[in-house]
């Protein structure tokens, strides 16, 4: 298939924000990397700029610091057939085609079935918590149905994961947990399938996962206060790549200090930095767990995500961050959810 390539370009000196929010509004995550003269120098897709995260680039950096140099490319128009074979061969999604002065002619991207898209991965959603950091917005409704651009919190989570192929959803529920089963059903209303995990007591951000059956394959688990136009296919390819029996989302932070920072050596002032800044990982609420890790839960036992991500990196079982450059939102915190209540 050719594509309309024009809105796919950037400049390699562009700066990375603006390259994350153009890439954004893209359902094929890729941009083609080009210099002053209009020659081809490179790609940038999604994952490109999670390896240029977690080695250490940040959002100073330009786009050509993110890029891919080396590239699948062509100088000869193709046959559907031969851009089938050469994108199953080397995995790839797309081609761009370059004149021999390397100046783009067209790009070739993958075909795509609707239908096969959905994966067959399960989403877990825990919302069986309290919500006592939003009290008393809290008192009557369950966390999960506060609204946020006029759709419950919970909403918004199944539509995005249904955009990325998620047809199949798992959720925790206990603190006015009734309340979110009426409003949600079963799930034909999204076209999904939606069945419930019932906490008789609270479990915590990770008991509730001994609750679930058939685990056979990778679960994705999100909060059910997180709102992220995370990619979860590229996450769930990521979890496989790495064989971790844990992945878990962190997004960077600025974290600003608002006073001089000395730096000493003894009772000697080495220097001061006014409000330094420091980016910082956190971790984003959103993960990828195996089914081995069943065997690190007890029935009915209260535990949180935290508690059991250091019980496995005590084991030396690979726990893996996949940093997230998408948008995110923590509507657990009141300064956040509060603009959208009346």
């Amino acid at each position: 298939m050719e594509l309309n390539f024009k809105k796919y370009l950037l400049h390699e000196d562009t700066s990375i924000k603006v390259a994350i929010k153009k890439l954004s509004n893209f359902d094929n995550k890729f941009c083609v990397v080009l210099n002053k003269q209009g020659i081809f120098k490179g790609t940038l897709t999604d994952g490109d700029i999670r390896r240029g995260l977690l080695k250490g680039l940040n959002s100073k950096n330009k786009v050509s610091d993110y890029s891919r140099k080396k590239n699948v490319f062509t100088f000869k128009k193709l046959s559907k057939k031969e851009i089938e074979v050469i994108m199953k061969k080397k995995g790839i999604n797309f081609i761009p085609y370059l004149s021999s002065k390397k100046k783009i002619i067209k790009i070739y991207i993958k075909n795509t079935n609707k239908d096969s898209d959905f994966l067959q991965n399960k989403m877990l959603i825990m919302a069986g918590g309290k919500g006592l950091r939003l009290r008393p917005l809290t008192d009557k409704i369950p966390k999960p149905l506060l609204l946020v651009n006029n759709r419950p919190i919970i909403e918004n989570i199944i539509l995005n994961a249904k955009k990325n192929g998620i047809n199949n959803f798992l959720i925790s529920i206990n603190y006015l947990g009734k309340k979110i089963k009426k409003f949600l059903g079963d799930g034909k209303q999204y076209g999904v399938k939606i069945n419930y995990l019932i906490e008789k007591k609270p479990l915590g951000t990770a008991g509730s996962i001994h609750l679930i059956k058939n685990f056979n394959k990778p679960i994705i688990v999100s909060n059910a206060d997180i709102i992220s136009d995370i990619n979860y296919k590229d996450m769930l390819a990521y979890h496989k790549k790495n064989k971790s029996i844990i992945t878990v989302s962190a997004k960077i932070i600025n974290n600003a200090i608002d006073y001089g920072n000395i730096i000493t050596k003894g009772n000697k002032i080495l220097g001061i930095y006014e409000k330094p800044k420091k980016e910082i990982k956190i971790n984003a609420g959103i993960y990828i767990i195996s089914h081995k890790i069943k065997k690190f839960l007890k029935k009915n036992t209260y535990l949180d995500m935290t508690e059991l991500i250091n019980k496995l990196i005590k084991k030396n079982l690979r726990a893996n961050i996949f940093p997230l450059h998408e948008s995110w939102t923590d509507y657990g915190l009141k300064k956040n959810i509060i603009k959208y209540q009346k």
